[in-house]
């Protein structure tokens, strides 16, 4: 008998969760709200330069996104590595977390805690497996303390400020003394080999693969799932659906509003995921220009506006056609939380002097893209993995859930919970 699931939601959790069902011979239907589908990994193309309006990268470890970019013969670059600099209260100093050699030379650091630091990498190896992308295996470490404080407790004062938030915040742009510490301790264990990969043609081309066979209706926004004995029914801005079973991959707050059939106890955990903000902005060039620095990243004390600047043509070369440019600024999350609702002149403008701050001159760009997002990274606060795990291990019958909000926002943390929801209902 043919059977038939519904994906609530056009991003790589929900693509992925209905790409392995199709390869399986389910037939899939998914819903995508916007006009478009792709979520936070979508690609634009401005003035022929490859922009990503959320996430830009894949990584080494990423190991389920890595199967199924090979699998949809997705072709990835290594990015080239970029002489970055930390902008510190002392001036800009270069430093490569990914080089033991660089680490030991850099100067803000005592002897003492470059040992420790070593020797937390080296212990992380000897330890039970540890990933970004496994809630199971972040919970056991989700003991209800900080980045911050397991940071500054484990490996001293300045390692924290100048080793350990730059190499969380610069990439998940809230700040270290919000999140788990599990979060720190997974990025620590990565630490040793992870490097970088670009999709060659942006990284939105992976969620086009995903659903190159699969029927996605955009502009169709679920307001109500309602779970049966026999079936699960969806309905949405463009009418009414009924599948076996269906998945909801769609973010947190956006689930949180749907009614139906939700239980209270999941309900009550979907609330308490928090997200925060993020504006993006990107200065565009149809000229060559000069910089000191192709990448400044904030380190130090105090909060920082700015979580990373970086010119893209010396980055991922095949973005940015030949004799021109593109620089991409990141917000942290409270300063994308204090401009998010301002008018877009005057985000730009903030944004502007809090980049230049750091990196130094902006020239006048030919022009600006900005990209605000109200709900765009995940934080995973003390206890979010433990609450997540529970969450995951709860029995389902016919409505089951993917997304990064399951295990903190990575792609390979989306593609996980798709491709696992989707492995419960084919084992049944």
């Amino acid at each position: 008998m043919s059977r038939s699931c519904v994906v609530v939601g056009g991003g790589i959790a929900g693509l992925s969760a209905a790409y392995r069902l199709s390869n399986a011979g389910i037939r899939v239907t998914v819903l995508e709200a916007d006009s478009t589908f792709g979520g936070r990994t979508r690609t634009e193309s401005v003035n022929d330069c490859i922009v990503h309006t959320g996430a830009g990268f894949i990584t080494s470890f990423y190991d389920t996104t890595l199967a199924l970019v090979k699998e949809l013969q997705v072709e990835t670059v290594e990015p080239k590595e970029q002489n970055g600099v930390v902008a510190t209260p002392f001036g800009k100093l270069p430093l490569d977390l990914r080089s033991p050699r660089r680490l030991i030379q850099f100067p803000l650091i005592t002897t003492a805690d470059k040992i420790r630091t070593l020797s937390t990498v080296a212990q992380s190896y000897l330890r039970r497996p540890l990933h970004i992308g496994k809630p199971a295996s972040l919970a056991r470490l989700d003991r209800g303390s900080t980045i911050e404080s397991w940071g500054r407790r484990t490996l001293g004062e300045n390692a924290y400020q100048y080793l350990l938030r730059p190499g969380v915040e610069p990439f998940f742009y809230f700040g270290a003394d919000e999140a788990s510490s599990a979060l720190g301790k997974a990025l620590v264990r990565h630490a040793r080999s992870w490097h970088m990969l670009a999709i060659q043609d942006g990284i939105g081309i992976l969620c086009d693969a995903l659903a190159q066979r699969i029927e996605v209706r955009t502009g169709c926004k679920a307001h109500e799932v309602e779970e049966r004995d026999e079936s699960v029914v969806v309905r949405h801005s463009g009418g009414t659906i009924e599948a076996d079973h269906a998945i909801l991959a769609i973010p947190a707050p956006a689930l949180a509003k749907l009614t139906g059939t939700i239980s209270e106890e999941d309900r009550a955990q979907i609330e308490a995921v928090r997200f925060v903000p993020n504006l993006l902005l990107y200065f565009g060039y149809e000229r060559p220009i000069t910089v000191q620095h192709p990448l400044v990243t904030p380190a130090g004390p105090d909060r920082h506006p700015i979580a990373r600047i970086r010119t893209i043509s010396e980055w991922v070369p095949s973005y940015v056609p030949e004799g021109k440019e593109l620089i991409s600024v990141h917000a942290s999350s409270w300063r994308s939380a204090e401009l998010i609702d301002e008018e877009p002149e005057k985000a730009i403008n903030e944004l502007r002097r809090d980049a230049e701050a750091i990196f130094g001159r902006l020239a006048d760009p030919d022009w600006i893209r900005l990209y605000p997002r109200a709900e765009a990274v995940v934080l995973p606060e003390p206890g979010h993995y433990r609450r997540m795990r529970t969450f995951l291990r709860r029995p389902r019958k016919r409505l089951l859930y993917a997304g990064d909000w399951l295990t903190g926002s990575t792609i390979e943390g989306a593609a996980r919970t798709g491709i696992n929801a989707a492995e419960v209902i084919l084992s049944r």
